[in-house]
């Protein structure tokens, strides 16, 4: 694990990088939990995150990772304040479009909640997908610093 400690603004950041294996989950789950601890997140919004995390997680796995080669990884970025978190979950896979709009699948279909879903539990999620890979941010910021 690296760690920063300070990106300015008073950021803070860590990151690891990870085996793209459906066992790690929870490793990174553990990571960004412990990371939630050094900020002000109710327990509540610190949930909401880690589901987040965990489905961008899950789809880096399935769909991001190459065949094989030294970019078969999935890096996990948090940045922190007191009062917020941000997790970049980065593969390096070959991309894919973006949907312009992302509506819930019908309860019978077989995935494609991911996206849906995480935009439902974080503050705000942004997607950049390249040929060379996706990155999903993923932010949970404090009440009290969303009023500011």
């Amino acid at each position: 694990m690296v760690e920063n400690a300070d990106n300015g603004g008073g950021s803070k950041s860590t990151s690891r990088d990870f085996p793209p294996r459906p066992e790690i989950l929870v490793e990174i789950r553990r990571m960004v939990e412990s990371i939630a601890t050094r900020t002000t997140l109710e327990r509540e919004a610190v949930e909401d995150l880690l589901t987040a995390v965990d489905e961008a997680a899950a789809n880096a796995i399935r769909h991001g990772t190459p065949a094989s080669g030294s970019d078969t990884i999935i890096r996990i970025i948090c940045s922190y304040t007191p009062d917020s978190l941000e997790v970049r979950v980065r593969d390096f896979g070959t991309g894919f479009t973006v949907p312009d709009q992302l509506v819930m699948p019908i309860p019978e279909a077989m995935g494609g909640r991911g996206l849906p879903l995480m935009i439902a539990l974080a503050d705000a999620v942004s997607i950049q997908s390249t040929p060379e890979g996706t990155t999903v941010t993923l932010h949970k910021h404090h009440p009290s610093a969303l009023a500011a």
